[in-house]
């Protein structure tokens, strides 16, 4: 038993000792009350700096951040095709504060996975999707192929002989193009990189004969006339493109492949600050204005809550599971 005499000496350093756990706690208790976001928000963006996903990972993040009243900051991690960025939303805090800003290549990166190290359903919430982009066809200058039908005559021609890129195996682009072989029954030679950065000196050099890419990130090689663009994945032609035909219009009835970007938040953030974000997004992404300027650059906006991206998700996946087995590609 501690004595009266004792219990007073140690009163000061005791009372001290209570005020400092008071302040800790208070202090805390005040953080978690403040309204979301109260300091700065991080995009981790899946692809490298400069690259078509980190400027729209920048553009979204600083709207969003004009809507909230904090700065978003993107922060650039390529690799393994979206799994670095994604593993590090995944073992970040489920705050709000770290997000993943990545395209549906992440989708594909786990259909090819026997064991899967990210699992869309279970470690991360879909906030919603941003923004939809289109493929188009894309062969070198060399190729004597000027339209789709001269293409695949000329591929017919000489099996095992036309080469095509993609940025990895079992990527979108991998994918979309044995999708494309396997309905025209070609005999194409898979080449696969590690990028576009490293895909495209191959493709204006015509090591590789054609590639499957964004409709907006090849036009300054079409303008130059070292490629040639025989077809889009678009359901109707582009405004920016009208003298390119639809894959449909061209006889691929139903091959209307799309890349899309979208938000992600670690599993375990709180619903209110997932539909702060959402409604945030919906802000940004349903007035015309956004909707005019993106389609001025071949995109379309895209808004669902989160929900319906989760459906989305699970959907594309299941999609693009049975493209990887009816086309045999053997799983990593």
């Amino acid at each position: 038993m501690i004595s009266t005499t004792t219990l007073t000496r140690r009163l000061p350093s005791l009372l001290t000792a209570a005020a400092l756990l008071a302040g800790v706690f208070g202090t805390a208790l005040a953080q978690s009350a403040q309204p979301y976001p109260s300091r700065v928000v991080t995009f981790k963006s899946a692809m490298a700096a400069g690259s078509t996903t980190d400027v729209m990972a920048r553009e979204i993040g600083q709207l969003l951040s004009n809507r909230m009243g904090q700065p978003v900051i993107v922060d650039p991690l390529a690799g393994s095709g979206g799994l670095l960025a994604a593993q590090k939303v995944i073992n970040s805090p489920p705050d709000g504060y770290t997000l993943l800003f990545v395209s549906n290549g992440l989708i594909s990166n786990q259909a090819m996975r026997v064991k899967p190290q990210t699992d869309l359903s279970k470690d991360l919430i879909a906030i919603s999707p941003l923004l939809e982009g289109y493929f188009g066809l894309y062969v070198n200058a060399d190729v004597p192929a000027k339209t789709m039908q001269e293409f695949v005559a000329y591929a017919k021609a000489n099996p095992g002989k036309v080469n095509y890129g993609s940025s990895g195996i079992g990527g979108i682009v991998h994918l979309v193009t044995e999708d494309f072989k396997m309905r025209e029954s070609l005999d194409l030679v898979h080449v696969p990189y590690k990028g576009t950065a490293e895909l495209m000196p191959a493709i204006l050099s015509n090591q590789i004969q054609l590639t499957f890419a964004d409709t907006t990130f090849m036009q300054p090689h079409i303008d130059s006339g070292k490629l040639r663009l025989l077809g889009v994945s678009a359901k109707k032609r582009l405004a920016q493109l009208p003298n390119a035909p639809t894959f449909e219009e061209l006889g691929l009835k139903g091959f209307t492949p799309t890349f899309w970007y979208g938000l992600y938040a670690p599993r375990g953030t709180p619903a209110p600050i997932i539909e702060r974000v959402n409604n945030e997004l919906k802000a940004i992404l349903t007035t015309q204005e956004a909707q005019q300027r993106y389609a001025a650059r071949g995109y379309q906006t895209v808004w669902m809550t989160p929900a319906d991206t989760q459906r989305k998700v699970l959907e594309e996946l299941a999609q693009m599971n049975r493209t990887i087995d009816r086309i045999k590609i053997e799983r990593q």
